[in-house]
């Protein structure tokens, strides 16, 4: 007897798959299958709890499913939060932009896309939780790329701010009538010093040459954490380039573990998982209903990690770098 309801169904399915058929998934055929394992599994091996998803996603997620990692990067929009005492987000679902404050005014740590965006969501979200834009003093564009500068022109004009990125994203943002007027120039191991802020800046060229890392302070309702910021997590596409990767890697894990980092933060909220630790953060549950310090929270700060996992995430993105050559055929010296 001819069943109509399960042949629509069938049909679903048949439709469906050979959809899924129509994309298929990287086969790198020059792979170098026995490197691939072992940096693979050295990966996992490293990966403890609170590294397994960043595993995922750098060695398996961005390089094999590209067309799924792509839509978990999307610019839909995310409400603004505060994340810590004196540290903001205020980005959109593919690229983030954070506001420090400090007791000489904001520090804007890239921003965004475009004037539009500066303006409808940066600008916005700071309203959304009381931070007032004209305290703007600099924006920091921790690389030449059009999603991390491309709000920078508007504050610089708007609200006087002062633009500051390393002398590499200077020269490559020069010929972009988008870029703000050339501002501060930062160079690898300066550290900035705003009221009563320090921020140390590591460059870590790799994906881009002009990529910086920084470290500085965060409080968790007055307990005392330190942040590392990435400009990108992403991995380089030439040998050349992985070889630099690599080597920024090892140099901010040697200034970060002297630094006792114990925040990761970065500017694509895939990256940082911030998706996730929002969410969690805005359900953090308290002892009391007014906790005044971190020790009140019966959950701990999604952002939080050990000073050890925190140097174990650089060793997993160091090998999911080696696997990424090793898929594509490159060999890369030990």
């Amino acid at each position: 007897m001819f069943n109509k309801r399960l042949f629509v169904a069938a049909a679903c399915v048949a439709a469906s798959s050979t959809a899924v058929q129509a994309q298929s998934v990287p086969t790198f055929p020059n792979a170098i299958w026995a490197d691939v394992a072992n940096h693979l599994n050295t990966a996992r091996i490293i990966a403890d709890d609170e590294n397994r998803q960043h595993f995922y996603r750098a060695c398996i997620y961005w390089e094999v499913y590209p067309m799924y990692a792509a839509s978990a990067q999307a610019p839909y929009l995310m409400p603004p939060i505060q994340v810590f005492d004196n540290l903001y987000w205020v980005g959109q679902g593919a690229v983030s932009a954070w506001v420090l404050k400090t007791t000489a005014g904001l520090v804007v740590i890239d921003s965004l896309v475009d004037a539009g965006q500066a303006q409808t969501i940066l600008v916005a979200g700071m309203a959304k939780l009381g931070l007032d834009p004209a305290d703007i003093k600099y924006v920091l564009v921790t690389n030449e790329k059009p999603d991390h500068f491309g709000g920078a022109k508007y504050l610089q004009q708007t609200y006087g701010a002062q633009v500051i990125a390393s002398g590499a994203a200077w020269a490559a943002m020069a010929s972009n009538p988008d870029a703000p007027a050339q501002g501060l120039t930062v160079a690898d191991g300066q550290r900035l010093t705003i009221g009563a802020t320090s921020i140390d800046v590591s460059s870590t060229p790799g994906v881009t040459a002009g990529a910086l890392s920084l470290i500085f302070p965060v409080t968790d309702k007055g307990t005392l954490r330190a942040a590392a910021y990435h400009s990108t997590l992403a991995v380089p596409q030439s040998i050349d380039d992985k070889l630099i990767h690599l080597d920024s890697l090892a140099r901010f894990g040697t200034r970060s573990q002297a630094a006792g980092v114990n925040v990761l933060l970065s500017s694509y909220q895939a990256e940082d998982l911030s998706i996730y630790n929002q969410d969690l953060l805005r359900h953090r549950r308290a002892f009391t209903r007014s906790p005044r310090s971190a020790a009140d929270f019966q959950d701990a700060h999604p952002y939080v990690m050990t000073t050890s996992s925190y140097q174990n995430f650089l060793r997993i993105l160091s090998e999911c770098t080696r696997v990424s050559a090793a898929r594509n055929g490159q060999v890369l010296p030990r």
